[in-house]
């Protein structure tokens, strides 16, 4: 369980750092995009943090993939509906989510699935 979480602390700390290049070289702009997937990454970290103290080992891994896809549910919602209302900014910020979201679940998997 460490090694996951150990993955996303690494990713946090990743993209941190390329947010204060981007923000160094006046790229606000898309620093805003990797500042939303550092988000991403840590509120999984901290639901994981909290399941991993809640649940039990049989159940941490079905609770905490049913969290994921609640939020990969929310978000693909409000990326459907900012397409519809023509919001590409919010679109671009729920697809970085998305993006983010995918690589957590991913890595989770790699992880549990042993």
């Amino acid at each position: 369980m460490d090694m996951f979480t150990g993955y996303l602390e690494e990713r946090i700390a990743a993209l941190k750092a390329e947010a204060a290049e981007l923000e160094k070289n006046y790229r606000q702009d898309d620093a805003v995009f990797v500042k939303i997937r550092i988000n991403v990454y840590d509120v999984c970290k901290t639901v994981f943090g909290v399941f991993k103290k809640m649940k039990s080992d049989e159940s941490l891994c079905g609770e905490y993939l049913k969290k994921l896809d609640e939020f990969e549910k929310t978000w693909s919602a409000s990326l459907e509906k900012a397409k519809e209302f023509g919001d590409s900014k919010k679109a671009a910020a729920e697809e970085a989510k998305l993006s983010a979201l995918a690589d957590v679940r991913g890595k989770f998997v790699e992880v549990f699935a042993k």
